[in-house]
């Protein structure tokens, strides 16, 4: 068995008493000693903040990356405004799914695609596969590199307009 990878968080969930489980490869927490129920119920009130760094993350940069995600996503990557981001699907040859994921766009020629972290690895060798019939594109795998956090529950709107 490989060894568990393990997000740039690791040492702070263990120093909160998190219960590290096994999830996509990764050593991720499943629960806090506040418990699972507390922690829904406070997300669900308020908000709660979750460690996604385990999340692959695919930054797709050049002229040709808008072609080159308009081949290898279901969603409109063309109508994504800098700033936006969109929920898409990673289709297979014959139409299934591959992943879901998120794509966001930071500036004009740049991308950053969020995939499923159990996927990861065959969704790179999906894109590697497709990379070079669209000339100037560069795909960079920033898993290891970049934290991410989530903030989601009604009260997270409020909490980002604070910081």
């Amino acid at each position: 068995m490989s060894k568990l990878q393990r997000t740039f968080l690791y040492d702070r969930h263990v120093g909160l008493g998190a219960k590290m489980v096994e999830f996509g490869g990764w050593e991720m927490p499943v629960q806090y000693p506040t418990g699972i129920v507390a922690e829904h119920l406070a997300t669900r009130r308020t908000a709660g903040v979750f460690d996604v760094s385990h999340m692959g993350r695919f930054v797709i940069r050049g002229a040709g990356a808008v072609g080159f995600l308009q081949h290898v996503l279901t969603n409109n990557a063309e109508a994504l405004d800098v700033g936006m981001s969109q929920y898409t699907m990673v289709p297979n040859e014959a139409g299934g799914a591959v992943d879901d994921a998120y794509l966001y766009r930071f500036v004009e020629d740049e991308y950053l695609l969020v995939v499923n972290a159990s996927n990861r690895q065959g969704d790179w060798e999906h894109f590697q596969a497709h990379r070079a019939r669209f000339g100037d594109v560069e795909l960079l795998d920033r898993t290891g590199e970049i934290v991410m956090l989530s903030l989601q529950g009604p009260a997270s709107r409020d909490i980002l307009m604070q910081m």
